[in-house]
């Protein structure tokens, strides 16, 4: 007797699709930040290069948060399985 996994299939697909939007998203709001604060500083004549580390830090912690909620997404969806 063939078990009839199509529901569960539809189910796999979808989350599949759930997970790969928000990668993109996350992946652009890192993007969009780094983008902004890269305009920022280059509209300032005045940064230095303490407040270039600063921003790069920045960027960097807001970019380690995405990766961290991303790897949790990932982590959750392993464990339905």
């Amino acid at each position: 007797m063939p078990i009839d996994l199509s529901a569960l299939t539809a189910q796999v697909a979808e989350t599949e699709g759930v997970e790969a939007s928000a990668v993109a998203l996350i992946q652009g709001f890192s993007t969009k930040i780094q983008e902004a604060v890269a305009a920022a500083l280059a509209a300032d004549d005045a940064a230095d290069q303490g407040s270039i580390d600063a921003a790069n830090a920045a960027i960097t912690e807001v970019t380690n948060r995405f990766k961290a909620s991303a790897a949790a997404l990932g982590a959750a969806v392993g464990t339905v399985a």
